[in-house]
This record gives C-alpha cells, sequence and structure tokens, in this order.
C-alpha cells in the first residue's frame, strides 16, 4: 500500500485529536509533520494538546507551533461584537463544560515541539520535497496563507488541500459561520480564491454523519488506550454541547476525522460538488460565512469542491480499524 504523504494542520481540539489518531494509526499516511494554530482554545493550550496526543499514541511525528492570532481579525476592533456567537464553554458550579477542552487529561508530554516555526518549516518542507503533498487543515487557515503569500512557489509542490471548514445550509459559531472560517475569514477567503484544488468538508457534511453514544460504546469496546480517549472525547463532546444548549438531538459530530478519512477513502463522500464560493470578510453578521453561487449563471471557476453529505457508517468503521492498530505502533 503506497502510503499518501500528508502534512496536518491542527487546533487540538478534541476532533482533531480523533483526527490525529487516524492519521497516526490507520497506516494509510505518511504524516510528514504537524503544524498547530490558535483556534478552539488559544495557542499554548491547543499545542500542548498536540504533544499530549503525539505522546499517547507514541510516535515521532515533528510538531510546529504556528499562528497564535488571526491575519487581521485582532487590528479592527468591534469585529466579534457585530454577530451572536455561541459559547462553546462556560463555568458552572466551578467546574469547566466545555466541547474543546483546554487541557487534555492525558499525561504531561516528555518531549516540545520543534523550534521552527510553522509557517517556515512549511515552506521548507514543501519546496523540498520529491513528490507533492496533501495539506488538511482541520483549523483556522492561518498557517498555510502565511506560507503561500510568502512563498508562492509552493503551491506547485501542493497536490491537494482537504480543509475541514465552513457550512453552507449548517453553521456553528454564528448564525452564518463555522467556526475555523470565523477564526480567520481573511485567511480562508485567500486560500480558497488561491487556484489551488481543494475539497471542503463542511458543517454540512460532518453533521450528516454525526455519532452518538451508541458509538462511544464502540470506541469503548476496542479496549486499548486509543480506543478508550476517542471514546471520552466523543463522549464529552455530546455531553457538553447539550449542556450548553447548542444540540437539539445527543450526538456530535467529530468534523475533523471526516476531512482525513476522505484524503484516503474519498468515498466517505457522498454527495461533494464543484461550485463558485467565497468568503465573507465585512464586518458584520454574515463575517467568516462561506457563501455559494446557486444561480443558473454561476461558474465555478475555481477547483473548490463542497461536501454535503457523507456515510456515517463507513466512517466509523475506518475510525474504528484505525484505533484498533495502537498496540502495535511503534
Amino acid at each position: 500500500m503506497v502510503r499518501k504523504s500528508m502534512i496536518l494542520d491542527v487546533d487540538t481540539g478534541s476532533d482533531d485529536a480523533i483526527a490525529m489518531m487516524y492519521a497516526m494509526l490507520s497506516g494509510e499516511f505518511d504524516v510528514k509533520g504537524i503544524m498547530v494554530s490558535f483556534g478552539n482554545q488559544p495557542l499554548p493550550y491547543t499545542l500542548k494538546n498536540t504533544l499530549k496526543v503525539r505522546k499517547l499514541l507514541r510516535r515521532d511525528v515533528k510538531i510546529y507551533k504556528g499562528a497564535a492570532e488571526p491575519l487581521m481579525a485582532n487590528m479592527v476592533q468591534g469585529f466579534r461584537n457585530n454577530t451572536e456567537i455561541i459559547p462553546l464553554e462556560r463555568e458552572e458550579g466551578g467546574k469547566s463544560i466545555a466541547i474543546h477542552e483546554k487541557e487534555f487529561p492525558l499525561p504531561e508530554p516528555e518531549d516540545a515541539e520543534e523550534d521552527e516555526r510553522a509557517v517556515f518549516w512549511l515552506i521548507k518542507a514543501l519546496m523540498q520535497s520529491d513528490e507533492k503533498v496533501t495539506i488538511v487543515p482541520l483549523g483556522p487557515l492561518t498557517n498555510l496563507a502565511l506560507a503561500l503569500m510568502a512563498e508562492p512557489r509552493i503551491a506547485d509542490k501542493i497536490e491537494e488541500i482537504v480543509c475541514m471548514g465552513g457550512g453552507v445550509q449548517v453553521t456553528n459559531i454564528t448564525p452564518c459561520a463555522e467556526i475555523n472560517f470565523f477564526n480567520d475569514p481573511e485567511a480562508a477567503k485567500y486560500v480558497l480564491n488561491s487556484g489551488l484544488p481543494i475539497r471542503l468538508i463542511t458543517l454540512d457534511a460532518t453533521h450528516n454523519s454525526w455519532f452518538g453514544y451508541e458509538e462511544v460504546e464502540r470506541l469503548k469496546e476496542i479496549g486499548n488506550p486509543a480506543g478508550d480517549f476517542a471514546a471520552y472525547l466523543l463522549k464529552n463532546r455530546i455531553d457538553a454541547a447539550n449542556m450548553l444548549g447548542v444540540r437539539k438531538v445527543k450526538k456530535s459530530a467529530i468534523h475533523d476525522v471526516l476531512a482525513v478519512a476522505a484524503v484516503s477513502h474519498p468515498e466517505v463522500i457522498t454527495d461533494i460538488r464543484r461550485q463558485k464560493c467565497d468568503v465573507d470578510i465585512g464586518g458584520s453578521w454574515a463575517r467568516g460565512g462561506l457563501f455559494v453561487d446557486k444561480r443558473p449563471s454561476a461558474v465555478a471557476e475555481k477547483p473548490v469542491y463542497i461536501a454535503y453529505r457523507a456515510n456515517k457508517e463507513l466512517l466509523c468503521d475506518l475510525l474504528v480499524e484505525a484505533l484498533k492498530k495502537y498496540e502495535t505502533a511503534d
């Protein structure tokens, strides 16, 4: 089996952690490195959580510290006050209820991240690569946008971008936006308009393939540390989402693992369309929203493919099989 060359870009995050497990345990990928940015939590937390997951998996994949803030959003006061943000975390009875915990309940990492910063490493790694590499961003697109701006020639070394982000009919953090795109709309717009081949794994697809407590039990039945931790993360996502009032059903999408699985198993996406689209970078309600031009006259000039539906059963099967391989990890 020829393993696909991949670079992950995470903001770890419960679903990022499960996606990392799939990428590193499935045997389907040659993970060249992992970049980390702000996103689900501030960078110090997302970085530490990434290091903890690497330790759990007993892998030596190198980790690089990336962007701590978006390209421009923090320079303009008031952007985040002009829409309705749903909080994904709150304190209750002295305890934090969060879909993405600040710190995972895992042993402290023994090894640190690399000294080289993510954007510089990405440019060097791609320019020196003898083969094209698939980039899988699972958080804000800040690191990738900065690298493309600094060295446009890396575009020739990118086979494809398989990105978890955006939502057409489904949104989460605001009425119009998914959190990854909302966290850095300017970066999302830049990457989507780059002309690179992009598969966009949206909330439409991930919410069409979400997991419930039945899948929590299936992950527990794997009976190894990877399965146990994945089950813990999924259960916490479901519980926290319901306590925070952001779900009407007792289920949760593991968004990021769908993007990783789609790289090696494109059939897991059952409805994908090449469409004309863009990201709103204004300062009002629609900021960070992914908008598709559905008019009959619309022509999709850029190779952006938007995923709408996915096969939940296949996704769960793939995840379970990957997590079962934990015991054979080096």
